[in-house]
């Protein structure tokens, strides 16, 4: 019985949602080939992150406040063309915008969300 306690302890534990630190985040899938996003979300509201480029747009996924989105680009948004984030609410609102990126696989870009849209950041680690 202790065994099961402390098992189901560690699961919770490791599921915890919080606010962290997105510096040395890496993924292990495909770590040489894929774009790596990871998006912090310090607005107040729920945010739908987008990808365009390459003439099309993906839907990456939702990103809660408080909380940090890791998502990995489809190697097809990687052409000539530069990609740009979006971020935006659904609730009428301009998205937020990381501005054009030139990407090749294996970088990873730091998508930093702010209540003020202004000053959000997107940079692309070295």
């Amino acid at each position: 019985m202790k065994t099961l306690i402390a098992a189901v302890a560690l699961t919770i534990a490791g599921c915890a949602y919080g606010r962290g630190t997105t510096s040395g985040t890496t993924f292990a899938a495909a770590p040489g080939t894929a774009v790596q996003l990871i998006v912090t979300n310090n607005s107040g509201a729920p945010m739908q992150v987008y990808a365009v480029g390459s003439g099309t747009s993906w839907r990456m996924g939702t990103v809660l406040p408080g909380l940090v989105g890791h998502f990995v680009l489809p190697q097809a948004m990687l052409g000539s063309d530069a990609v740009e984030f979006l971020a935006s609410p659904g609730d009428g609102n301009p998205p937020v915008r990381s501005g054009r990126l030139v990407l090749a696989p294996g970088k990873v870009v730091d998508f930093e969300i702010e209540a003020q849209a202004l000053t959000s950041t997107a940079r692309v680690r070295p």
